[in-house]
């Protein structure tokens, strides 16, 4: 297959599901925004969280935000079952499930004042929905925390530049964030000033590392999120955030344009490689018998490995509880939610299944295009392609970082000549892995901003009960520190595989459980969208279906995968995350089948016959 013809299938794809289903039938058809009602940012305007936002700023904020690890290193683990069905599982899962999700999960907490998707489900599904819901999600983002803690704090140790620059990056957003909101400068004179900073940011960062061990990373990443979260939302997180969009789109619209400027170019990895893959793809330890059994089969274990890149039950409590709070016009919602996450599809397909795919094999993608990919590997990665034939062979963000390096260095020697394929490939490697980092880092505080706010809405039954107690459990600064300490606690350690002699990092082990669990939440947070879209908005007939029938679709996949990984992966993983990792997921998948008996008894009670 074509590298151009892929690229353009996506990109067209993507235009018509952003104007046929998201604009004509989501927004007109189905929720019926209307621009003239006042929003909850308007409403209940507090200066910390409820603020109206530019909806440029927001999409970035919001983009940003839900734009974590999972499009890129799910995809680029996926890709042992080959480029095909990683590429129609995203661009399915964003038409039908993911995007709809988003808006849907953003526009019912607008119409409802604000609230968090968990507290809507109480309005479709009644109180104890809510309090079963909280209790998931709170338990899930401790698993989003432990994973990008630990993503974070590997790829720290791995390029100490990309740390030197998300150090300056937050300094420039308080920056900004002040030059803006205090002191009512410009978007655009702002966004000028930032962007200069960041270009000598850059500059300055590729020669000046910021080295610590890798334990060391995940205490001051965990440190900062307990900061980042209790902040105004404008101090820091919403600046840094659509600053950091201006590197996501610059990633994304590189792939886009390397991906054209490479003519003739084809996919060296096959197009389907096998069905099942061994047990190390869903988080099971190398040379054990569940990493050794082939017990990955594509279905339903696809949703334990992408993540965010097609859908992601986090982007529901992004949207339901800091999104909704600062979108200035109904009309906004599409672009920021719907919009945003068609833009994380193009993250994965275009910037991370495309590059992988085509650089898969060195000799082969060699042979191909005649860039000296082999000398260019050994002297910029110390990667020896004899040893290392294909991307396989490296961990999955360095498969991602190589993959598109190469991609890249291809397209712009076409202009440039192959003698400067290999500084072109160094400093494109550099720069995805800069960028990988600005997701996590993004997701990170945000993950715990949410996590502050289902803790605080967790509790509200104690406000009546006694006051003075609910302010002290709820103050933010508590419910800030909580999640996080667990999710450090999982982070933390490295893993030591004996039969390798080697040690391994968290996240390979936490990740399938952070997943399952995120694509869990994102099915129930579409079925009570959906439920709202049935019984509030009154929305019957093909319509209904439509977000309804995928909604079940993934609680059955998603279900079956997660016990799948607790009956076969759990038992050969370490004390720490038996008890850990495997009682978040079994007491998430209690909870998860509760939610589904809530959901169904309400939606049979509503078909009843009066």
């Amino acid at each position: 297959m074509n590298v151009i013809i892929v690229v353009l299938m996506v990109v067209a794809i993507y235009i018509a599901a952003y104007i046929l289903y998201g604009r004509t039938l989501l927004e007109r058809q189905i929720v019926k925004a209307d621009p003239n009602r006042l929003t909850p940012a308007l409403e209940k305007f507090d200066g910390i969280d409820y603020v109206p936002a530019n909806k440029y700023v927001l999409y970035g904020h919001h983009f940003a935000s839900i734009a974590g690890a999972g499009p890129i290193v799910g995809p680029a683990i996926a890709m042992v079952w080959g480029w095909t069905l990683p590429l129609i599982w995203v661009i399915f899962g964003n038409i039908f499930i993911g995007a709809v999700h988003d808006y849907l999960a953003t526009m019912s907490s607008v119409r409802y004042g604000g609230v968090s998707i968990m507290t809507i489900s109480e309005n479709v599904m009644g109180r104890m929905a809510r309090y079963i819901f909280l209790a998931y999600v709170w338990f899930a983002l401790i698993l989003v925390l432990a994973a990008f803690l630990s993503v974070n704090a590997s790829l720290y140790v791995g390029t100490p530049t990309a740390a030197t620059l998300a150090i300056l990056y937050m300094v420039i957003a308080l920056v900004f964030g002040v030059l803006v909101y205090r002191y009512g400068l410009s978007i655009r004179t702002g966004s000028l000033i930032a962007l200069i900073l960041i270009i000598l940011a850059f500059i300055y960062s590729m020669n000046v590392p910021t080295v610590l061990k890798y334990g060391d990373w995940v205490i001051v990443l965990a440190l900062y999120a307990i900061i980042a979260a209790a902040l105004p939302v404008w101090y820091l997180l919403q600046p840094r955030d659509y600053l950091s969009a201006y590197i996501l789109w610059a990633f994304v619209a590189l792939a886009l344009i390397g991906g054209l400027l490479v003519f003739g170019t084809g996919f060296t990895l096959s197009a389907y490689t096998g069905f099942a893959a061994p047990g190390t793809v869903i988080g099971a330890l190398p040379r054990t018998p569940s990493g050794e059994a082939l017990i990955a089969y594509f279905w339903p274990a696809v949703p334990l490995v992408i993540a965010c890149g097609a859908l992601s039950g986090f982007h529901s409590v992004v949207g339901s509880g800091t999104t909704s709070k600062q979108l200035a016009n109904e009309l906004d919602a599409l672009f920021v939610g719907y919009g945003a996450m068609l833009t994380e599809g193009a993250v994965s397909t275009l910037a991370v299944i495309v590059p992988i795919a085509a650089a898969w094999n060195f000799a082969a993608f060699e042979a191909a295009t005649g860039a000296p990919v082999s000398a260019t590997l050994l002297n910029v990665a110390n990667i020896d392609v004899s040893k290392t034939p294909t991307l396989g062979g490296l961990a999955p963000a360095a498969r991602f970082a190589v993959g598109y390096g190469l991609l890249q260095a291809l397209a712009w020697s076409k202009l440039f000549g192959y003698g400067a394929f290999e500084s072109l490939f160094a400093f494109f490697r550099m720069f995805a892995t800069w960028a990988l980092t600005v997701f996590v880092l993004t997701t990170l505080d945000t993950a715990n901003r949410l996590a502050r706010f289902a803790w605080t809405e967790f509790f509200e039954w104690l406000r009546p009960v006694n006051e003075s107690a609910y302010k002290v459990v709820t103050n933010r600064w508590l419910a800030s520190i909580v999640a996080v300490l667990a999710g450090a606690a999982l982070a933390y350690p490295q893993i030591y595989v004996p039969e390798l002699k080697q040690y391994v990092y968290a996240y390979t082990v936490v990740w399938p459980a952070f997943a399952g669990t995120n694509q869990l939440l994102a099915a129930l947070a579409l079925l009570t969208s959906a439920l709202w879209v049935y019984l509030i908005l009154n929305v019957r007939g093909w319509r209904a279906l439509l977000i309804m029938v995928p909604a079940l679709f993934l609680w059955i996949t998603v279900t079956l995968a997660l016990i799948i990984w607790l009956l076969m992966i759990v038992p050969d993983l370490p004390l720490l995350y038996k008890v850990g990792a495997g009682t978040v997921v079994a007491v998430s998948v209690v909870l998860d089948i509760l939610l589904i008996v809530l959901f169904v008894r309400a939606l049979l009670i509503v078909r009843r016959p009066v």
